[in-house]
């Protein structure tokens, strides 16, 4: 069964076996189902706030809002099929036994408030700084866990080596598209019309220029918790599509810190220019790839899953 069918297989409504073992089985499935796309609808959510962002800063800057406009409607759309999944399988596991309504209504309730804390997401981002300098120490650790495991208990299985690949080439553009957002999108953004080169030789003149380094730090930091993530998974040789999904909502993780690594700038355009503070053009893009690297990361690792 190929990584599409069997992520496909984890969401296809499918009739209730009456043997209790099967049943069982079939229920187990569903909740993990009901609850990583429930999950990654909330996440998605967050990066949709972040797309809005971006469409005013577009209308702040006097740009063509269409292409920003068009990106966030797309990860409105990403979120809410997310979201209907998650809704339409949680329905199947209550109505295959009507007892765990009780149980079922805690993720709705997470669910809910994930989604309307989601429109302050650029705001709660910055006051969870501490929070995303811990993510990649969360990861690498991970990492660390399966570089750290005997590699006896699956020395049949062959090592993830296509999955990581692909994961790691993944996360790696992403942070490479995340610094050139920080250290160019994002000034010329909150000051249109100014070359960049006057842009950062003037934050220099009037000491506003160090806040390139807090990007750089945070692209640093998540390269190494990725390398050794990856590492760790082709040591512990996790199956392809699982790694792979890892990777990938792991990179996915990382684009919820960049408003962080951004702010530095973002405040020292704004001291030297005296302009507004803001996202960049680039944010409603970059917020529609951080969506579907959610979506594809809940899909792989939910099928992998059904797979061991």
């Amino acid at each position: 069964m190929s990584a599409v069918s069997r992520a496909m297989a984890a969401v296809t409504p499918r009739p209730t076996p009456r043997e209790p073992a099967e049943r069982d089985v079939l229920q187990r499935e569903r909740a993990r189902s009901a609850h990583g796309w429930l999950a990654a609808a909330v996440v998605g959510a967050h990066y949709a706030a972040m797309s809005a962002a971006g469409v005013l800063a577009a209308s702040w800057s006097g740009s063509a809002l269409s292409w920003a406009a068009a990106a966030s409607a797309l990860v409105l759309c990403v979120v809410a099929g997310m979201l209907v999944i998650g809704v339409g399988q949680l329905v199947l596991l209550v109505r295959a036994a009507p007892r765990r309504w009780a149980a079922a209504s805690t993720p709705v309730v997470l669910v809910a408030l994930g989604l309307l804390t989601a429109p302050l997401a650029p705001f709660l981002a910055v006051v969870g700084a501490p929070l995303h300098l811990v993510l990649p120490l969360v990861v690498a650790a991970h990492g660390i866990g399966l570089l750290l495991l005997d590699p006896s208990m699956r020395a049949g299985a062959p090592r993830p080596v296509q999955g990581v690949v692909l994961g790691l080439g993944a996360a790696v553009s992403v942070l490479v598209v995340g610094l050139l957002d920080a250290l160019v999108l994002l000034p010329m953004t909150l000051a249109p019309g100014v070359p960049l080169d006057a842009l950062w030789s003037g934050m220099a003149a009037v000491g506003e220029a160090g806040g390139w380094v807090v990007p750089v730090l945070w692209a640093g930091a998540w390269a190494v918790a990725l390398l050794v993530l990856g590492l760790g998974l082709l040591r512990a040789r996790r199956g392809d599509r699982g790694s792979l999904g890892l990777l990938l909502g792991a990179a996915a993780l990382a684009v919820g810190g960049l408003p962080v690594a951004e702010f530095s700038i973002g405040m020292g355009v704004a001291d030297t220019f005296g302009t507004r503070g803001g996202m960049s053009l680039a944010s409603p893009a970059i917020a529609l790839v951080a969506t579907a690297l959610v979506a594809a990361s809940a899909a792989l690792l939910i099928g992998a899953r059904r797979s061991e």
